[in-house]
């Protein structure tokens, strides 16, 4: 099958090479700019296999093997082209498309629109007349950095650009197809779709000029205009400037700005790691793209309210996508200024410190999930209580879903309490760091005081398990009676009957009857009255429980790594378990 190279592009583009290397070569070392390995496809001692990691490609001086990400694969794996390109397309979490015959039409259609847009953008670079130029040097470019990222003029005639590219002997239909041109509706031919603007060449990850940005230097609608859509033009899937700034992602975390121009004034002071979206909102598989170079990337946005929505945005998002270990984080500049601005005013020393004080993807979500709210009042909290069910909803990873519900729910909790102000309820004393049983009972059934305080508020408050079922299923219960009554509950839930009227005396006298009154007794839940928040009593307490089995797990990860023979070592375990306690 022949597949569209815009495809096989961004697959090149997703699946790092050097990783599938170190899939099939056990040692993989950096000399220089280029990785080295012992040659997978014939024996050697000395390695002289070496990836060019920024362009995604291998060369072995040993035997000649030559290739990309994709022929590395289909030859160390095995397989037909079009199994590796569908293996490597879902890895990549990338759609294919439907069947095509190979098309030789298409493959020059292919070649020739990527020689117009080379031309077209050597062609604005000789353009740059006097207002572009003048425009350039108010906004303090030098000619070095016009350069670097050709910068350049669409003259403002209907024609002139595809007159000059026909004249190249470039055909009229690739001119559409790459965007530069627009059939007339009056039937006058076609004309220039770029016309009077600063252009900005837009490069895929080889460097490759794939689609322009214009912006228009007089008075002009939109300000800026993009190439649209063509098959070599995924504006969804690629970041300006990541080409160039990928290689100083090694020392340095990438900072999506908001445009082209904030870009480039920071790669001109000194600041190489900036990108940017290509004029619309961040998408998921932008957000795919800057993950790749980093776990926790920088959304860098104005600091007025404008600013705020679109880290709203880009945090709502992020949530179908994320992942354990992947994360955003996001910087505000001050109320007025945009990167550019701010370091021509200040210099770079005050946009690192921007940087320097970022929000997490929680803290964003938290202040969604809040504007607005009074949540001393019962409306003020239920309405935050069902943004986070809507918000949670959007998670499809279930640990992070877990581990933001507990976050969230317990943020819920702190800041309705703080709100209240005054003495403390009693649903607040319910829930001391550790649990207060009954004086005179102690428990005939064994388990975690914590576990079985949980299970003793489903019990005596049943009408919460829709809201807590899946925060009980991550209890890890030992086979035996608790475990037992665990597993009745979440059965019941499911059947619908912990809903029910007579649950409540199924609990009590059914054949789980002892080891329910074994679990109230000993948590001290009967004394409580009935109208304690059941619910928020339960989110509480889970959230305690899980930021114990963290606290337990780094005890026990200190304990692995501790020399108690030692005494620097030692000491050392004891000086964080003492800060911890």
């Amino acid at each position: 099958m022949k597949y569209p190279p815009a495809l096989l592009e961004q697959i090149k583009a997703r699946v790092p090479l050097l990783e599938e290397v170190r899939r099939v070569v056990p040692k993989v070392q950096k000399k220089g700019k280029f990785w080295w390995a012992c040659c997978p496809f014939h024996g050697e001692k000395t390695p002289s296999f070496h990836i060019r990691e920024e362009q995604g490609s291998y060369y072995c001086f040993g035997c000649g093997a030559t290739g990309d990400v994709l022929t590395f694969v289909q030859e160390t794996q095995g397989g037909t082209f079009s199994e590796v390109v569908e293996r490597l397309a879902q890895q990549a979490g990338l759609k294919l498309p439907e069947r095509e015959a190979p098309n030789p039409a298409r493959q020059a259609m292919w070649e020739s629109g990527k020689d117009v847009l080379t031309r077209a953008s050597i062609f604005y670079q000789r353009n740059l007349g006097t207002a572009a130029k003048e425009y350039l040097q108010k906004r303090q470019l030098s000619a070095a950095t016009v350069a670097e990222f050709g910068l350049g003029y669409s003259p403002d005639s209907y024609t002139a650009t595809r007159e000059a590219l026909l004249t190249e002997g470039f055909k009229p239909d690739v001119l559409r197809e790459v965007g530069l041109a627009l059939a007339s509706e009056q039937g006058k031919g076609d004309y220039d779709r770029f016309r009077g603007r600063l252009m900005f060449p837009i490069e895929n990850l080889k460097g490759e000029v794939v689609g322009f940005g214009g912006r228009v230097l007089g008075k002009g609608e939109p300000k800026y205009l993009n190439s649209p859509e063509t098959s070599w033009f995924n504006k969804g899937g690629l970041l300006y400037n990541l080409h160039r700034a990928r290689p100083h992602f090694k020392t340095g975390v990438p900072v999506l700005v908001e445009g082209y121009m904030d870009v480039i004034a920071l790669w001109q002071a000194g600041f190489k790691t900036a990108v940017a979206p290509l004029g619309t909102a961040v998408g998921t598989d932008q957000l795919a793209l800057l993950w790749q170079q980093h776990p926790s990337p920088l959304v860098c946005l104005d600091g007025d309210q404008a600013g705020r929505s679109a880290a709203t945005r880009t945090a709502l998002r992020a949530l179908p996508v994320l992942e354990p270990g992947k994360s955003l984080q996001f910087a505000f500049l001050p109320e007025g200024d945009d990167p550019d601005s701010l370091v021509q005013k200040d210099g770079l020393g005050a946009f690192r410190s921007v940087l320097a004080n970022p929000r997490s993807l929680e803290q964003v979500l938290w202040e969604h999930l809040s504007a607005g709210l009074d949540l001393a009042t019962a409306d003020g909290k239920a309405t935050a209580d069902a943004k986070l069910t809507e918000l949670l909803a959007e998670i499809k990873h279930p640990v992070v879903k877990q581990a933001y519900r507990t976050s969230l729910r317990e943020k819920v909790y702190q800041s309705a309490k703080a709100a209240r102000g005054g003495p403390r309820r009693k649903a607040d004393t319910l829930l001391p760091a550790t649990v207060q049983a009954a004086e005179d009972y102690r428990p005939a059934i064994q388990g975690e005081p914590a576990v079985r305080l949980l299970l003793a508020l489903v019990c005596r408050w049943p009408a919460i398990m829709p809201q807590v079922v899946e925060d009980l299923g991550t209890l890890p219960l030992t086979p035996g009676p608790l475990a037992e009554l665990l597993q009745a509950l979440v059965r019941a839930h499911v059947a619908g009957q912990s809903t029910e009227p007579d649950f409540s005396q199924w609990l009590a006298e059914g054949p789980h009857a002892t080891t329910v009154a074994d679990v109230l007794l000993s948590s001290g839940v009967t004394a409580l009255p009935q109208e304690t928040d059941a619910l928020q009593a339960f989110q509480v307490q889970h959230a305690r429980w899980q930021a114990q089995q963290q606290q337990l797990a780094g005890r026990k990860q200190q304990l692995k790594a501790t020399n108690f023979l030692d005494p620097h070592s030692w000491a050392s375990f004891t000086e964080n378990i003492t800060k911890n306690q």
